[in-house]
């Protein structure tokens, strides 16, 4: 067989882009002129690594919002089944957070990363909300890949060990430091000749039931998975546990209690527990997470509440202050005061008017109870497409918590085959049709349905009658019926 090794040289070519190609995807959008005169100017003037076109073959240009319906440029209306990636959760533009942040814009916007009212209030709401009845504490980020940073670099501190273990599919973020974590490959190309910074940095199944990595089924399975992980601190050829000193060299397992940017999955009830379980056997700090999963996404304040779990950290952010940046790090007292003043800092973490807003957004949630009316409306949706699915052979698989919702598409259910191409192709139509939503997943074959909590019955079911019509058409077109 002749010698022939692939150079980074010839695969870059495969992952750019031509501005041709970008002006192809623009003329052959399904949006309005303004929009299309805008995504060119946007084109020209910001660097194509810029997201819009990696989540969507041609992002829209949105201009205003409110609930649950976004607005482009051009003045279309869409159902929005994204929120801003799990931002907006008590809605587009809520009326009471704006107030709150014109408050106190008149007062303080920032003064460095020091304590303020609005954030020591909203420190003890947070303590008061998170699962756990050991004394806590919080320190605050700007984005959740800071978040992320800070949590890892925490529980390194604490413990004095190196390794981190997180599941294949997680997503913890793009910077170098946790993009080590986030392990999408197409991501970590463009880290390339020089991988991302993380190091000690080290993966394990999720449970994806669905395609189980094991071939196993749940629940005869006995959480395999769980056994698998064990046995990797049962032996003396891997690097995370001294088996004859019974010392661990792992620091934290961190985790997305319900993984997000995968294609939004569930794993099965008494998962976390079960790893709780191998943390405390094993000396291993337990982070979970949340920043698309928490507040009230999945029908509770925090994921990790379906399995009765308290983890020793969770992260924080996105939804948290209803469109300004903000993230942080909520854990036990003992391992947040590990460190001395200045382990820690950043120019905008935990600004005045950020955690004003947050203040307000958890007061409203609380108020008209969102986790519980979350779950009402959940299972309202959950429902209105399991009915599709007895109707649409393409979709495999429906399943979710709340208002975290995955669909999986396949060209065959006995086979699995995933729907790729017909995933992206459906996307699009939804977009034409007016309702935004993400499609992602391990082999790109899933939808993510993460609308702002306060969607009402009638734009689900606007929704159903959405998907109907694009499930129909992708049938008929890539031959499913």
């Amino acid at each position: 067989m002749e010698f022939s090794v692939k150079r980074r040289s010839e695969d870059r070519g495969e992952m750019e882009t031509t501005e041709q190609e970008l002006e192809k995807r623009i003329e052959e959008s399904p949006y309005g002129p303004r929009t299309r005169e805008l995504l060119r100017k946007w084109m020209e003037v910001e660097s194509t690594g810029e997201p819009g076109f990696a989540a969507f073959r041609c992002p829209p240009i949105m201009a205003s919002g409110s609930g649950a319906s976004i607005w482009d440029v051009d003045g279309k209306e869409y159902i929005d089944c994204l929120a801003g990636y799990s931002v907006n959760n008590i809605g587009i533009s809520n009326v009471e957070v704006i107030e709150a942040i014109g408050e106190q814009l008149k007062k303080l916007i920032q003064y460095y990363d020091f304590p303020s009212v609005p954030r020591i209030k909203l420190s003890q709401t947070l303590i008061n909300i998170t699962p756990g009845d050991f004394s806590k504490k919080v320190i605050y980020s700007v984005t959740g890949s800071e978040g992320v940073e800070t949590a890892v670099q925490l529980a390194r501190w604490y413990t004095g060990k190196p390794f981190i273990l997180v599941p294949y599919g997680d997503y913890h973020g793009r910077t170098p430091g946790t993009m080590s974590m986030t392990g999408e490959a197409g991501m970590w190309a463009y880290y390339n000749p020089v991988p991302p910074w993380g190091s000690a940095i080290s993966y394990f199944p999720y449970p994806y039931c669905y395609r189980c990595p094991y071939d196993k089924s749940c629940p005869s399975c006995k959480f395999f998975c769980i056994k698998a992980l064990e046995s990797l601190f049962n032996n003396t050829k891997t690097p995370f546990m001294n088996v004859q000193k019974g010392i661990s060299n792992v620091a934290a397992i961190i985790i997305e209690p319900m993984q997000a940017s995968a294609g939004y999955i569930i794993p099965p009830t008494g998962y976390l527990a079960k790893l709780q379980e191998v943390c405390r056997k094993y000396g291993i700090l337990l982070i979970a997470d949340e920043v698309q999963s928490g507040m009230g996404r999945t029908g509770k304040m925090w994921a990790c509440e379906h399995s009765g779990v308290a983890p020793d950290m969770i992260i924080f952010g996105k939804a948290i202050a209803g469109g300004l940046p903000i993230s942080g790090v909520v854990g036990r007292k003992e391992i947040m005061d590990s460190w001395g003043p200045g382990g820690h800092l950043g120019t905008f973490a935990g600004t005045v008017l950020a955690c004003a807003a947050a203040n307000k957004v958890l007061e409203i949630m609380e108020r008209d109870d969102i986790p519980q009316k979350t779950k009402e409306m959940g299972d309202y949706f959950i429902e209105g497409l399991e009915g599709l699915a007895k109707k649409h052979s393409i979709v495999g698989d429906v399943k979710g918590k709340g208002l975290f919702i995955g669909i999986e598409f396949v060209r065959d259910r006995k086979t699995k085959e995933p729907a790729t191409k017909e995933s992206s192709f459906m996307e699009q139509q939804c977009l034409e049709k007016g309702l935004i939503c993400s499609h992602s997943g391990y082999f790109g074959n899933r939808f993510c349905l993460i609308p702002p909590l306060v969607i009402s019955k009638d734009q689900i079911d606007r929704a159903m009658k959405i998907f109907d019509n694009v499930f129909t058409e992708a049938e008929r077109k890539f031959n499913l019926l």
